[in-house]
């Protein structure tokens, strides 16, 4: 992805936090290979500390729930993910910005989600997701 279509979007996250006087929260979607991670992260360090990320990886359902449901082999579908639990803690980051609140990450070396594994900081008025 060009530089200068990053530099753009963060200009643009940054205008519609002005606008709107508050966190705001950025979806960024896609198909799987999109480079959706890779526009989060080049966001991110644009934005430095007024943005956090909140990655829906962190909602997979653990290989044990998986395998008890019979899903194991269907990984990335959406009933594969704790989809209630991501828009609840949406919610929640977009409802406290004065707060620290924790989120799960998901680690590809083990290929389960770790809870707690990322911070988006009460200071982060950009959170991309």
């Amino acid at each position: 992805m060009a530089a200068s279509t990053i530099k753009d979007l963060a200009s643009r996250a940054r205008a519609l936090r002005d606008a709107r006087g508050r966190r705001v929260l950025i979806g960024i979607a896609g198909a799987p290979g999109a480079g959706k991670s890779t526009l989060a992260d080049g966001l991110l360090d644009l934005l430095g500390a007024e943005a956090a990320l909140v990655p829906m990886d962190g909602f997979h359902l653990s290989q044990r729930q998986l395998a008890e449901l019979g899903r194991a082999d269907r990984k990335g579908a959406p009933d594969t993910f704790d989809a209630a639990g991501f828009a609840a803690i949406l919610r929640r980051v977009r409802e406290t910005p004065g707060e620290d609140v924790f989120v799960p990450r998901f680690d590809r070396s083990i290929e389960e989600p770790i809870a707690a594994g990322l911070r988006v900081p009460a200071g982060a008025e950009i959170v991309l997701t």
